[in-house]
C-alpha cells in the first residue's frame, strides 16, 4: 500500500472473495471432480481422467470469464461445462441428461470439502480483533458458497455472505459492489476489498472506489493502478492490521 497506516485508519468494512481467497477451490475441486469422475464410471467411456479435467477446466474457465461479464447465465454455465466435456470425449448417451446429474453431484460433493487457504482462519481472527465487519463478496452460487464456508469453518467469522445470485450483477460490475454497500450500510471509501481476481475483485473493487488487497496466489500480474497492496501469501497481511 501507498501508506498502509493512513489507509487503514479508515477502513470500517472488508469484503473478501471466497473461492481462493477463504476456501481453497483450487485444491477442493480436484477432489470433487475426482469424485465426480469416479461416481459416474467415466473410465469406461474415456479411460484418461487427466485428459477428461484438462478439457473440462479449460472450457469452465472460458465459460466463468464469460459469466463474471454477464454475457452467459448461471443456468447455462453449470450445464454447459460437463455437457462440452462429454462431448468432447464422444460419451454416446444423453449428453445433457449426464452432464446435469455430474454437475449436481460435482457442486454436492465440493462444498463438503473442508480446505481454507492458508493463512484465511487468521485473518479473519486479525481483521475481527481490529474492530472491522469482515464480510464474504462472491460470485458463486447460493446454497453452495455458504455451505463451503460452514465445511471449512469461515462462516462463523462473516458478519454477511453477499453473493452476484442475491443482486443479479457479478464482479467486476458496478452493481455488486454497489449492493454491498447497500446491505451493510457501508461508505466506499471506508471498504477494503481482498481477492484473488485481477479483475473481478481487485479493478471491480477499485473502480467502485474501495481500498483493494490483490492477494496474488496465482502469479497473475496486477492491473496496474488498482491494487494498493499485493501480496502472495495471507499472513503477509497480518503485520499491517495491528
Amino acid at each position: 500500500m501507498n501508506n498502509n497506516d493512513d489507509i487503514f485508519n479508515h477502513i470500517t468494512t472488508v469484503f473478501i472473495d471466497i473461492d481462493d481467497t477463504l476456501w481453497w477451490f483450487t485444491e477442493n475441486s480436484k477432489v470433487a471432480f475426482r469424485h465426480t469422475y469416479d461416481k459416474f464410471e467415466v473410465s469406461t467411456f474415456e479411460p484418461s481422467y487427466e485428459r477428461f479435467h484438462d478439457i473440462y477446466l479449460a472450457e469452465n474457465n472460458r465459460l466463468w470469464e464469460l459469466y463474471h461479464h454477464g454475457k452467459v447465465e448461471k443456468d447455462f454455465l453449470v450445464n454447459e461445462r460437463f455437457r462440452y466435456v462429454l462431448d468432447a470425449v464422444g460419451y454416446q448417451g444423453d449428453c445433457a441428461g449426464m452432464a446435469a446429474l455430474m454437475n449436481e453431484e460435482y457442486l454436492r460433493y465440493l462444498a463438503t470439502l473442508p480446505l481454507s487457504v492458508p493463512g484465511a482462519h487468521a485473518l479473519c481472527e486479525r481483521l475481527i480483533a481490529r474492530g472491522w465487519q469482515v464480510n464474504a463478496l462472491s460470485n458463486g452460487f447460493k446454497g453452495v458458497q455458504q455451505r463451503k464456508l460452514e465445511s471449512a469453518g469461515l462462516l462463523r467469522f462473516l458478519s454477511r455472505v453477499v453473493l452476484s445470485d442475491d443482486c443479479g450483477y457479478t464482479k467486476p460490475m458496478r452493481g455488486i459492489f454497489d449492493h454491498a454497500l447497500q446491505v451493510t450500510g457501508a461508505d466506499a471509501s471506508q471498504c477494503l476489498m481482498i481477492g484473488d481476481n485481477p479483475e473481478a475483485d481487485i479493478q471491480g473493487a477499485h473502480e467502485a472506489g474501495w481500498h483493494t488487497i490483490y492477494f496474488n496466489i496465482k502469479n497473475i500480474p496486477a492491473i496496474p493502478g488498482t491494487a494498493d497492496m499485493e501480496v502472495a501469501s495471507l499472513d503477509e497481511i497480518l503485520p499491517t492490521v495491528r
